[in-house]
């Protein structure tokens, strides 16, 4: 029988040790030296299934978890699998130990309850969904024969309905740098999701024909008309990172990013999403610290592709912008407020005379 493992690596993946003395997590494997994995959780786990061998036979939950997360959540949005990552941590320490072919839908309610219990509904719901699909996969591989989840009622949850008002974005700005200023107003103009923003780049746009985007989440195809207003902001974006700027010369970039990482000096990496959300929050600190805006006020990135939604005019027009696969997720999520409506007004008693001669 093997030694027990220690309490800092009991939830830990089978190979994965954390040394406490070097705040470092390694992989352990027989006959070669450890492999360094990284200081924090979420980084030794990426690592982890970058080099860990995997039993594919997935005789346990941990086993298909695994095989899930080396074969398919690398071919996910970059965001995608880094959340599959964070899940995947709460689904081994409740289900790790488990025979895939035992689990039915009672463990699953009670997995939601419990994250209930614990304050986390929302997240429950989404470990849940990494859950139905790894089991999806699991009949495809042939570990069972039929997913046991089907047709289960998950936790509640509220759509979040912040509205950023025009005065408030209007504060906030006054604290952002010019390229934060401009992803602003090329976000209200488009409503591209962030992961898509941060892509962009000068192969994305043609002065005649204007911004095309495949949409990272739904494949969706868009192509946005080069109008002055769109046309004025990219102009500014090349000022600001489509030049390799030196002492004597400042040459123009044949392909330039139009977010580009500061850290580096030649503009040819896109901004992380780290180091977006590191600007977004030193901006939005600064415009509540001096008092302009209140705590209460603070908004997020995503609210501005809602504020976009909602101020379109019609549901029609919002969902075709989104680049959404349904209607109903427009609807749900990202019109907040209130819609512009036209009330009915009674006929008149000429009115249905002449309906009458017409019939």
């Amino acid at each position: 029988m093997g030694r027990k493992r220690s309490a800092e690596n009991a939830n830990l993946p089978k190979g994965m040790i954390f040394n406490k003395k070097g705040n470092t997590y390694y992989l352990r494997a027989s006959g070669q030296k450890d492999i360094r994995l990284g200081k924090t959780l979420s980084e030794a786990f990426r690592n982890y299934y970058a080099y860990a061998s995997i039993n594919f036979e997935c005789q346990t939950m941990h086993d298909l978890i695994d095989r899930y997360l080396k074969e398919i959540s690398p071919t996910k949005a970059e965001s995608t699998h880094k959340s599959n990552i964070s899940a995947s941590k709460h689904l081994i320490k409740r289900f790790g130990h488990m025979n895939p072919r035992v689990l039915r839908a009672r463990h699953a309610y009670q997995y939601l309850d419990l994250r209930n219990r614990e304050g986390a509904p929302v997240r429950g719901n989404r470990e849940f969904a990494l859950l139905s699909t790894i089991m999806s996969h699991a009949v495809r591989w042939g570990v069972i024969d039929d997913t046991p989840f089907h047709g289960i009622i998950r936790n509640p949850e509220q759509p979040r309905d912040r509205l950023v008002t025009d005065d408030e974005l209007a504060v906030f700005v006054k604290y952002c740098p010019r390229w934060l200023q401009l992803y602003v107003a090329l976000k209200l103009a488009t409503g591209l999701r962030q992961t898509d923003m941060l892509k962009l780049s000068s192969k994305d746009w043609d002065d005649e024909k204007g911004l095309k985007v495949q949409a990272s989440k739904t494949g969706s195809r868009l192509q946005f008309e080069a109008v002055d207003h769109l046309s004025f902001i990219i102009s500014e974006l090349k000022q600001i990172n489509g030049y390799r700027t030196t002492r004597k010369h400042r040459t123009p970039l044949l392909h330039w990013y139009f977010f580009a990482s500061s850290a580096n000096a030649r503009k040819e990496q896109a901004l992380t999403p780290d180091g977006f959300r590191t600007a977004w929050n030193k901006a939005m600190r600064a415009a509540i610290e001096s008092g302009d805006l209140q705590p209460e006020q603070r908004f997020q990135d995503r609210d501005l592709r809602a504020k976009t939604a909602s101020e379109c005019e019609t549901i029609t027009q919002a969902f075709e912008l989104l680049g959404h696969s349904s209607v109903a997720t427009t609807k749900r999520v990202y019109r907040r407020g209130y819609s512009q409506v036209t009330p009915v007004t009674p006929k008149s008693p000429d009115d249905k005379k002449k309906q009458s001669i017409e019939k």
